[in-house]
């Protein structure tokens, strides 16, 4: 099969990216390359993936930035768009999947698309009237489909029609599983943007009196004004913060900490840190928001907290982990790892997608 993927243009899609969306592209372009489909990747200038096929539309940076209030990413996805245009009037393409936030620009093209449109959708836009309004004015095409990331994203949809659930996955071999954890830290990791909670983790931590390390990418100014108010006043001894490193790093701390804290201040559609904390061994502490219990088994693989309880009762949580036997705590680990291995692998995730794209051009 012949597939062209748009994938994102404001960072390299890379191995081990930084980015959520950059490590599901990855992966789902590896798994499809080794089932031995033809993949075209329209994407940022850098990227690095099994694809046969790269297109650079623009420099990652370019796309980041911003002159007359008018941010870059836009008019460089409609010269991404119009490419991918060209190209499938061009080329054989069996299907086109839109794997950028920005999927809704693809719709408004979509009636000159002569093959199926596959939609992942990454952010809540579709769960939001007005946004929702819009994207309804713009049209749905009927050769379009829409894949959620869990079911409870595809549930909050207010679009009904065309629509699937398909889990994001990671590669688990890239995750490994260690048995004990050696430090008793806690572990915060994520973009610094307060929808992922890091202020509430380090609130958390500060009252439960457990040491905390929040690792985080700022890629963008108004993460670094967050930064700068939310977080570093509450940066002690015990909460500390560092800049994402490589990946050797980042195994390091998912394997070496007591517990992921993840309590999140939205309805997150997924949560790919979760599960790569559990693939190490890591259970996870997070708020019952968005997909986290579709994801965490509660008293299992983690512990899910109603958001109104906040940080006190994310402050329970890291207390109850603590008060585990060794045995009981080991026992834990074992099983966030199963539950990624049964669930959350690339490999499952590529196999879904593949049945997907067999049934569309069948349609």
């Amino acid at each position: 099969m012949k597939i062209a993927i748009a994938g994102v243009i404001t960072k390299p899609i890379i191995p081990h990216p930084k980015g959520g969306t950059e490590a599901f592209t990855y992966s789902l372009v590896k798994e499809l390359v080794e089932k031995g489909h033809e993949i075209t990747l329209y994407c940022a200038k850098g990227s690095q993936t099994p694809a046969q096929n790269h297109v650079a539309i623009c420099e990652a940076d370019e796309a980041m930035g911003q002159e007359s209030n008018v941010e870059f990413v836009y008019p460089y996805t409609l010269l991404e768009v119009r490419r991918i245009l060209e190209d499938i009037r061009k080329q054989q393409f069996d299907i086109l999947h839109v794997n950028f936030l920005k999927t809704f620009i693809v719709s408004f093209f979509a009636d000159q698309i002569k093959i199926p449109v596959l939609h992942t959708i990454h952010r809540d836009f579709m769960e939001n009237p007005r946004l929702f309004n819009v994207y309804d004015r713009i049209g749905f095409h009927k050769n379009e489909h829409f894949v959620f990331v869990s079911k409870s994203a595809q549930a909050r949809s207010i679009l009904k029609k065309n629509t699937h659930a398909i889990y994001n996955g990671i590669d688990i071999f890239d995750f490994p599983f260690k048995e004990e954890a050696n430090q008793s830290n806690y572990l915060w990791l994520s973009r610094v943007d307060e929808l992922k909670g890091p202020k509430e983790a380090a609130l958390a931590a500060k009252k439960a009196g457990v040491p905390l390390i929040l690792a985080g990418d700022i890629d963008r100014e108004k993460y670094q004004q967050y930064f700068e108010q939310s977080i570093k006043p509450l940066l002690s001894d015990m909460i500390t913060y560092e800049k994402p490193s490589d990946q050797a790093r980042k195994i390091h701390l998912y394997q070496n900490s007591k517990a992921f804290l993840f309590p999140i201040q939205w309805e997150e559609p997924f949560g790919l840190v979760a599960v790569e904390a559990m693939s190490c061994g890591t259970p996870v502490i997070a708020f019952n928001r968005g997909a986290m219990s579709e994801i965490i088994q509660d008293k299992i693989t983690g512990y899910l907290v109603d958001k109104e309880k906040g940080v006190e009762g994310i402050a329970e949580a890291i207390q109850e982990i603590n008060s585990l036997t060794k045995e009981e705590y080991d026992f834990m680990r074992q099983r966030c790892r199963k539950r990624v291995e049964e669930n959350f692998s690339s490999s499952r995730m590529g196999e879904e997608y593949e049945k997907l794209y067999t049934k569309l051009t069948k349609i």
